[in-house]
This record gives structure tokens, C-alpha cells and sequence, in this order.
């Protein structure tokens, strides 16, 4: 189960509070006997000499590192505070078999992708962040990657393509701009081709996002 959620967390945020408008994407965390908490990310958008001049006053961290150069990216390596509540989650989320996917922030909380094994193991990680005063928000959740191009959802190519077609000849429009008869002629398929397989695509659609979106909503409802 993948779910993207909101989380106020408040690491980094001395240093972006330096670097307005820094965005910051996390590539990597792990931790060791002798480190908490180690993130890896890259920063961009953002003045880079603000941002780390903020990193050596983040009491959310105790050290930082520039680790690579890639045009208008650079790539840091951090360690967190003992004290910060988000080394508490990282233990909970391995205890839970949580797997880290994304993170992001621009100062403003996190949003944060991961992959859990069942619906309970996610909710023993969200009762893990509010025990230490982080309040999760599901933004999604899916059964399978979304990124929002489509390209995760078990539709067929037929079922793509003539989705796709419809929208650019404006069948969706009101009021339309086509029929499903010259839709089916355009995909040289009869109109009642056509309709079944237009049915079978937005079932696919909806059964992959909606039904998951409102999932999401009954999470957040239910806290």
C-alpha cells in the first residue's frame, strides 16, 4: 500500500527559513550505531550560500555536509538530532516495515511517500508520529505507484489510447464534440467497441484513484 501523506515535521526549517523558496528533496535515509538519523537530498530554487549558512545554525541537526554538484542542484548529506522526534518515526516505520519512497519540503511541513505492507502496519506508524507530536494528513493512497501521468494504472494501451483520443476530440466537453460512433472511427473500432471499452477504462480510473482518494478521506476523518 503506498500512501502520501502531510507531516509537520520541523527538520530543516532554520535552514530554509535562510534560503526562501529552497526546495529540498530527499533521496535517501538510513541510520547507524553511532548516527541517528542520516538524510540525503538535493537542494534547488533557492540561494545555496543562505541555505547553508542556515544548516550550521539548524539545531534540527548536528552536522551537514556538501556531497555533489549538479548545475542548479546541490546534493547534502545531514544528521539529525538525537532529540528530534523524527528519529522516533524512522525506528517505528522499520518496525512497521515502512519503506521510504520521497520526501520533500520547501519549509512548510513535509510531504512524504512511503510503502507499507498492510493498512494496520500503517496505522501503528501513525499512532508512532503522534506519540511524538507529528500529526500525519493522508494526502493519498493508492495499491499501486501513482504518479499522476497515468502511466501506473492497470489500463490497457486500447483503453489509454481511446481515453486519451476522447479527451482531445472532446467527447468529455459540454456539449460534446464528437459521438461515440465517430470516436469508435477515428480508433477504427465500431461506436459499441467503442463504448464498451470507454466504460472498462473509466471503471479502471475510478476503481485506481477515487476509490482510493476517499480511503485517504476516511483516514484523516477517522483521526
Amino acid at each position: 500500500m503506498f500512501v502520501q501523506f502531510h507531516l509537520d515535521s520541523q527538520v530543516l526549517s532554520t535552514a530554509l527559513e535562510h534560503a526562501p523558496g529552497m526546495q529540498v528533496a530527499v533521496q535517501h535515509v538510513d541510520s547507524s550505531s553511532s548516527i541517528p538519523l542520516r538524510s540525503v537530498f538535493w537542494a534547488s530554487e533557492g540561494d545555496f550560500e543562505s541555505f547553508e549558512t542556515g544548516l550550521g545554525v539548524d539545531e534540527t541537526i548536528t552536522d551537514s555536509r556538501l556531497i555533489a554538484e549538479n548545475g542548479d542542484e546541490r546534493l547534502y548529506r545531514v544528521h539529525y538530532d538525537l532529540d528530534q522526534p523524527d528519529v522516533d518515526i524512522y525506528e517505528a516505520a522499520i518496525d512497521s516495515d515502512g519503506v521510504f519512497l520521497k520526501g520533500e519540503t520547501d519549509g512548510d511541513g513535509w510531504t512524504v511517500k512511503m510503502l507499507f505492507p498492510t493498512r494496520d502496519a500503517f496505522n501503528e506508524f501513525r499512532e508512532a508520529c503522534a506519540a511524538v507530536d507529528l500529526t500525519v494528513d493522508v494526502d493519498s493512497i493508492y495499491s499501486k505507484p501513482f504518479s499522476g501521468s497515468g502511466d501506473e494504472i492497470a489500463l490497457t494501451d486500447p483503453q489509454r489510447d481511446l481515453l486519451t483520443r476522447a479527451v482531445q476530440v472532446g467527447y468529455f466537453d459540454i456539449p460534446r464534440e464528437t459521438t461515440l460512433q465517430e470516436l469508435g472511427q477515428q480508433m477504427n473500432i465500431s461506436g459499441q467497441a467503442a463504448s464498451e471499452r470507454l466504460r472498462r477504462g473509466m471503471e479502471t480510473l475510478i476503481r485506481e484513484t477515487v476509490t482510493e482518494e476517499t480511503l485517504a478521506e476516511e483516514e484523516n476523518s477517522n483521526t
